[in-house]
């Protein structure tokens, strides 16, 4: 159960992912072949479950991209099936305060970290693959460094917290949420505002000096560079079905003119 997006990281390889909506095995394991490093299964704003999400995890692994998963909500079924059916990773919505992350710490990782409630499944071959085949303690050891947790900051009062939240054990790191930060800061899409871009400065400075990774989220393919030469450690770029009609609106314009 290699983390591959996580020895990316690791390595400062500045990683490149999308936003998974489209749905479909097949669509999963395409976006292997193109390159990115991660899909970002959509479960709050796309209209997937576990079930239609293990499907996708599996498509992705076999195209050799990492599977993450947004969830639905802040609870412990929408956060331990994702990660019993084997997603790299959880990005979490609508996070405000210390206790909803404590909240999501508890439900994400195994003791002595969190509270993760213990079953085989498949992402460990149903307790026939490793790392079910050690000891218990070093099975819970292996997932909880192995499985990313990753709240989305995108309200102010995550915000206004940050610094707290990234050094709780048990939290990987952060993903940034433009659109929604800058709509609950009252500046619904100004980037380039001045309060926008120190928010994240505030958010990557506290990342960083508490050693967890920071993610942002672009619908420009031109800002991607500038992501990372501004310090963030991968970006997220755009929606499978915004790129698709895009590139044949594209090839279209040229055959048409």
């Amino acid at each position: 159960m290699k983390n591959t997006l996580k020895e990316k990281l690791r390595n400062h390889e500045q990683p490149m992912g999308t936003f998974f909506e489209l749905g479909s095995a097949n669509v999963a394991e395409a976006l292997g072949l193109t390159g990115l490093d991660f899909i970002i299964i959509d479960n709050e704003h796309g209209p997937f479950e576990a079930e239609s999400t293990l499907d996708y995890v599996r498509g992705a692994l076999l195209g050799g991209v990492s599977p993450l998963a947004r969830v639905r909500e802040i609870s412990r079924p929408a956060v331990l099936k994702l990660l019993d059916i084997g997603v790299h990773g959880l990005i979490v919505p609508d996070v405000h305060t210390v206790e909803q992350v404590q909240e999501l710490v508890n439900y994400a990782k195994y003791a002595p970290v969190g509270k993760r409630g213990f079953c085989p499944s498949r992402k460990d071959g149903w307790g026939f693959a490793y790392p079910a085949t050690e000891s218990l303690p070093v099975n819970m050891a292996v997932n909880n460094a192995e499985t990313l947790l990753i709240p989305q900051c995108e309200t102010v009062g995550c915000l206004e917290n940050i610094e707290t939240i990234t050094a709780m054990e048990g939290v990987d790191g952060i993903f940034i949420g433009p659109f929604d930060l800058s709509i609950s800061m009252g500046i619904p899409g100004q980037f380039d505002h001045p309060d926008f871009q120190a928010a994240l400065k505030r958010v990557r400075e506290a990342c960083h000096k508490n050693g967890k990774f920071c993610m942002y989220f672009t619908v420009n393919p031109d800002a991607i560079a500038h992501g990372f030469q501004q310090g963030f450690d991968a970006m997220a770029y755009g929606l499978d079905a915004a790129v698709l009609v895009q590139a044949y609106r594209n090839i279209l314009a040229k055959v048409r003119g």
